[in-house]
């Protein structure tokens, strides 16, 4: 199997242990799709009202581990999307696709994060916890911001 089935049960429950309470205090509610998640995907949308009728607003937390490697990687990314189909094509036109560390780059010109392509790497719980702290602050600090912002 080219996915390890433990390892990415194992983020979703401790991604939901370390930020998943922050998430639900912003109104991020986590979509409840096994199949995304047994490949280690896990989102999460919002509705984003101030932005227009039917507008949303996704957090996906993209887990990169195999069955033979001791050394995983993760990935955020945000989108906002007309409708509750985060990829959709549509008319909205602020429709947006970016990792958290292309916003924080290019969006705030920030160099917390060396590139804008920037994945956490963790061997194990405890390394994922604080790379799951270090990653839900810069959501926070900045990906929430500009996926609310207003782009007119």
């Amino acid at each position: 199997m080219f996915y390890d089935p433990a390892k990415t049960r194992f983020f979703k429950d401790t991604l939901l242990k370390v930020v998943g309470q922050a998430m639900t205090a912003a109104n991020l509610q986590l979509e409840d799709n096994e199949m995304q998640q047994a490949r280690g995907l896990v989102r999460f949308h919002k509705p984003l009202p101030a932005l227009g009728e039917d507008i949303y607003g996704f957090v996906e937390w993209q887990l990169l581990a195999f069955e033979h490697s001791p050394m995983a990687r993760f990935n955020v990314t945000l989108l906002r999307n007309q409708g509750l189909d985060a990829r959709a094509i549509t008319e909205y036109a602020h429709r947006e696709e970016h990792t958290l560390a292309w916003i924080i780059r290019h969006a705030y010109q920030s160099e917390v994060v060396l590139t804008d392509d920037h994945w956490w790497t963790f061997r194990d719980g405890t390394e994922l916890a604080y790379a799951l702290v270090e990653a839900g602050k810069l959501l926070f600090g900045y990906g929430m911001p500009y996926l609310e912002m207003r782009q007119d």
